[in-house]
Formats: structure tokens, C-alpha cells, sequence
């Protein structure tokens, strides 16, 4: 996580005791399938550059059909991976601007 905030630009060591991220146990799941297709990404041209507009969902269906463990809530683990991949993407949109 650093290494990847610190390509845009943060300086210094990573203070691990204060940017680790606990999750909540319900969330683990989510967070572990948003990791494997966060880059299963739709794009479209704006003219210059393909620009991600959304998350793949048959990508993230099938990570959670396939996942080791069963998923008590699959649409809610969906729900949550797409969320997630939404608010990076206005981050990083905000960043842009």
C-alpha cells in the first residue's frame, strides 16, 4: 500500500502503525475481490486516452462464484467491491483536477 501511495508523490518511510487499514470481518471478503479486479476495468475513448468508466462485473461474479470460502451475502460482497471501486475512481479524478 506504501509503495503505491508513495508513486504519487508522498515522501519519506511508511508509517506502518498509522496507515494500516483494519477491516471489519464483513468487509474481507470485499476488500480481497476488489484487490483481484480492481483493474478489470470498462473504458471509453475520449478522444485522446481510454478513460475507466466502471469495474467489470462479469469479473468480479466470477471471483465471488469461485471464491474458496462461501460468501453469505454475494450481492452485498458486489455491491461493496463496485463502491469501492467507485470512490478510488473519484480520488483519483479529484487528484486529476
Amino acid at each position: 500500500m506504501w509503495a503505491d501511495r508513495n508513486t504519487r508523490g508522498i515522501e519519506g518511510e511508511p508509517p506502518c502503525d498509522t496507515c494500516r487499514v483494519f477491516l471489519d470481518p464483513e468487509n474481507e471478503d470485499a476488500a480481497k475481490i476488489y484487490l483481484m479486479v480492481r483493474n478489470q476495468t470498462l473504458t471509453r475513448f475520449n478522444g485522446q486516452y481510454d478513460v475507466p468508466v466502471g469495474l467489470d462485473h462479469n469479473a468480479v461474479w466470477n471471483m465471488i462464484d469461485h471464491w474458496p470460502s462461501k460468501i453469505k451475502d454475494p450481492m452485498e460482497c458486489f455491491s461493496r467491491v463496485i463502491s469501492t471501486f467507485h470512490h478510488f475512481l473519484k480520488e483519483e479524478r479529484d487528484d486529476e483536477n
